[in-house]
């Protein structure tokens, strides 16, 4: 269905008058994000210093300028300091007809995970847990379909750690490998001076 952003994807839509902003990333993880309107009227909100119980709370808005083509609308997250566990929740509510026209998800390393039921409610209430790299690239995005008929939101918020990063089984055995050599290496030194 969808099909994470290219370089080139990322270039035409810049040359079609969409608008990408740089945005902080609340937490303790050093990441930064852009925004991407898709070309249509979406927009979003950071209201994260209003909620001070969450790590991050946003609020992401679909785009409906009646194009009658679909607008990607994007929240996306990269460069991480380490592996960080997110436990997000999220409230969605649709003004279009059914929510299949308007579907709010995340897109993890290319691949598509919809949250929204696309035979649900006008307003639905997940949670999603999940967790990223250094080198991984996340979106959470609403995907206007028709961009007629009225807009979807999305309230996202929750919470996020970063894990231990493990030491390598190898990496102990190592350096007493290491400490042996450099004991040996000593033990000959002293014999060549006597």
């Amino acid at each position: 269905m969808l099909k994470f952003l290219s370089a080139a994807g990322i270039c035409l839509l810049l040359a079609t008058g969409a608008q990408a902003t740089t945005v902080d990333f609340e937490g303790p993880y050093g990441s930064t994000g852009t925004f991407d309107d898709g070309g249509g009227n979406g927009s979003f909100k950071d209201k994260t210093s209003t909620m001070p119980a969450f790590d991050f709370y946003y609020k992401l808005v679909g785009s409906n300028s009646r194009s009658g083509s679909g607008v990607l609308t994007s929240l996306t997250f990269t460069g991480f300091e380490g592996i960080v566990n997110f436990a997000t929740t999220w409230l969605y509510n649709s003004y279009d007809r059914t929510p299949n026209w308007d579907p709010f998800g995340l897109i993890l390393n290319g691949t598509d995970i919809q949250l929204t039921d696309n035979s649900g409610g006008l307003d639905q209430v997940g949670s999603y847990q999940f967790t990223v790299s250094p080198s991984d690239t996340f979106s959470f995005y609403i995907d206007a379909v028709d961009d007629k008929a009225g807009k979807a939101k999305a309230l996202i918020f929750g919470q996020s750690d970063l894990a231990p990063i493990p030491l390598p089984a190898a990496l102990p055995m190592a350096a007493a490998g290491l400490m042996l050599l450099g004991g040996m290496a000593s033990r000959r030194k002293k014999r060549t001076l006597a």
